[in-house]
């Protein structure tokens, strides 16, 4: 079964912005627990150009460039590679405001994270969140839609490394995902991520991911309140806003695509199952968009593997395999079809 409440590019930003933005809600937690540690984050507040009057509003719009650049400039000022996780790893469901308590309060995590997907967009702009789950696995994915908005390595551990606490906190203290995947470079050492993930961390992936098994995601640990939970949840839509679901075909067979590439094959039959479909309405309703599921899956795996071969140390064979290729000359093919030069051309930085 597929939750898709959320579009498959940028998400709006939230209301009362007209740009990609975070709440200062999240930031202003942030600096708590940087400040925690005996610095100020005032600095790097001027530098960046983040007001104190911009923290006021807990459901203010901080431009999310800026937001990325803080936690950037934090690990850097830190000596701390790690410091984003270190910080996500110390939140808790209040932190994140409403919608982490709504994750708390609820019966499994599965429900509590199809949820978070209802409302992380329209907590921070410019972003994708998906939650997904079939029969072999549940996953979780984020990332930032605008590709310039780069480095981010602390955003996106940030932001895993706070819903993992927040399961462990509410549901269970021995949660592990199955895996973790991060769309940034391998740094020198992965084992303090894997320590505080306890699961394998696969680097230079497509998207970020937290993989559960479906066993611990519809593990019931409470009852809910469902008149205190019909109370947040009314609360946010009416402050914050809701991420508006996905309409069309052509779009939610992307979010599927986005979510699952890599980790198992992208077939009609797959897609179509997942959308409530059969495969011939699938082809029919993807034809009338003008495309189909092979045009979206080179279109999906195009736009990643730019991004991946643009970073540093890459590896043409590493990129194939987290693009889903079995083998790596099919990539190799791929990539000379839609661009005219070899793959180690783009990552080498040549013209």
């Amino acid at each position: 079964m597929v939750k898709l409440p959320q579009k498959s590019e940028a998400s709006p930003a939230p209301r009362g912005a007209a740009f990609s933005s975070v709440r200062a809600s999240f930031l202003t937690a942030l600096i708590d627990r940087f400040e925690m540690q005996g610095r100020s984050a005032q600095p790097l507040l001027n530098q960046i150009g983040i007001s104190p009057a911009q923290l006021n509003d807990p459901y203010g719009a901080i431009p999310l460039p800026l937001f990325v650049a803080f936690l950037e400039a934090a690990a850097g000022m830190a000596g701390d590679p790690f410091l984003g996780a270190r910080i996500g790893s110390g939140l808790t469901a209040a932190d994140m405001g409403p919608v982490g308590i709504i994750l708390s309060l609820s019966a499994s995590i599965g429900r509590g994270m199809n949820r978070i997907a209802r409302y992380a967009d329209a907590l921070q702009g410019g972003t994708q969140s998906q939650w997904i789950e079939d029969p072999d696995r549940c996953v979780f994915s984020y990332r930032i839609s605008e590709n310039a908005i780069w480095p981010r390595r602390q955003d996106a551990e940030f932001s895993l490394a706070s819903v993992t606490t927040v399961i462990r906190d509410n549901f269970s203290a021995r949660f592990a995902p199955q895996e973790v995947h991060l769309e940034h470079p391998a740094p020198a050492d992965p084992q303090p991520l894997e320590r505080l993930f306890r699961a394998p961390v696969l680097f230079a992936q497509p998207i970020n991911r937290l993989i559960l098994s479906p066993a611990d995601a519809a593990r019931v640990v409470r009852q809910e309140d469902e008149g205190l939970l019909a109370t947040l949840e009314r609360h946010v839509r009416d402050v914050i806003g809701e991420a508006s679901p996905i309409q069309d075909t052509r779009s939610a067979a992307r979010a599927i695509i986005d979510a699952n590439l890599g980790l198992s094959a992208i077939t009609l039959d797959r897609i179509a199952a997942a959308l409530h479909l059969g495969p011939r309405t699938l082809q029919r309703r993807l034809a009338a968009d003008g495309t189909s599921l092979r045009k979206l899956l080179e279109e999906v795996r195009r736009d990643r593997a730019t991004r991946l071969l643009d970073q540093p140390g890459a590896r043409v064979g590493q990129v194939a395999q987290a693009l889903g290729y079995t083998d790596p000359t099919a990539f190799w093919r791929a990539w000379r079809d839609w661009t005219g030069e070899a793959p180690s051309v783009r990552r080498d930085g040549r013209p």
